[in-house]
């Protein structure tokens, strides 16, 4: 996939618009809760459901974007006392280890889907399929470790933060 290409570019910010989403849809609903609530004095009942669903979107959908961009947290003093050549296979180590977990995350909240497609599960007042919440988490785990190629075995990283930068400035 070309660096510069209208695909390479909808799919790096995919995340990002999914996370965005449902970020601006969780404000609204919160606020429309508040008002609801403390100006109405009729409080909405399935507020919360949402607002939970909507956190598990926002967090799933930008960790693929905090990923790339090296936004998680790290405590690289230890990683920095070692030569470079020691920090190359710690790198190697690291990576393994990210990718094994987030394998292993995606692979067991599939199987979690699967039981809530069996049991058809949903939640207690708006009935919303549990598999609709979570559907995100195995995406998001796909994303994050194709993220980190990217990143880090293919060397996207520049391409990513001028996209990044790009995106800043038109907002």
């Amino acid at each position: 996939m070309k660096k510069d290409s209208k695909l390479f570019q909808t799919v790096i910010n995919l995340d990002i618009a999914l996370a965005s989403i449902a970020l601006v849809v969780l404000v609204v609903c919160t606020f429309s809760g508040v008002i609801a609530r403390y100006v109405v004095g009729r409080p909405f009942g399935w507020i919360e459901e949402v607002q939970a669903a909507l956190i598990v979107w926002v967090v799933f959908g930008a960790g693929g974007a905090a990923f790339r961009t090296g936004n998680h947290s790290a405590i690289e003093i230890l990683y920095e006392i070692f030569p470079a050549s020691a920090q190359r296979i710690i790198r190697v180590f690291i990576g393994a280890v990210v990718v094994a977990v987030l394998a292993f995350l995606g692979y067991t909240s599939i199987q979690y889907l699967q039981l809530f497609i069996q049991t058809g599960r949903t939640t207690a007042v708006l009935h919303i399929p549990y598999v609709l919440i979570y559907a995100i988490v195995p995406f998001s785990c796909v994303l994050q470790i194709v993220n980190y190629f990217l990143v880090n075995v293919f060397g996207y990283e520049d391409e990513i933060e001028k996209l990044v930068d790009e995106e800043e400035q038109k907002s």
